[in-house]
């Protein structure tokens, strides 16, 4: 099966697919009650449909309800939405991304954040 990328979804439709993404499946109910500013149940539904036709979900039954779940793996998804933020924000600089994400906003980094980014850093160099 191939997996369509996140690239064409709505604000609402991304907002359920986080949803689904850091729950790994949810009823409509709950998709619901944890968007932001939520639309009406019927409008989640009907977004959920949407998202069945694109191929975004899937789907389970259990009674009465259907519980969702993201047909794109999570670590597919993250490499894509790594590369939209990228793309985006960063003209495309993966460099420019990592310098904003390592404490320009005022946060600092602990000892083990530091000690992970050179192990990473290090295996790069080793390829």
């Amino acid at each position: 099966m191939v997996h369509r990328k996140h690239v064409h979804l709505t604000r609402r439709e991304r907002q359920i697919m986080d949803v689904l993404y850091t729950h790994e499946e949810a009823t409509a109910a709950a998709i619901q009650a944890n968007i932001p500013d939520s639309p009406s149940y019927s409008a989640v539904r009907a977004l959920l449909k949407k998202l069945m036709d694109k191929g975004h979900i899937g789907y389970r039954q259990e009674g009465a309800k259907y519980v969702y779940t993201p047909v794109l793996p999570k670590s597919d998804a993250k490499r894509s939405a790594m590369r939209r933020l990228v793309d985006t924000f960063f003209e495309g600089s993966s460099a420019s991304a990592v310098v904003n994400l390592l404490g320009s906003d005022g946060r600092t980094l602990s000892q083990s954040d530091i000690d992970a980014i050179e192990a990473e850093l290090k295996r790069l160099k080793a390829k």
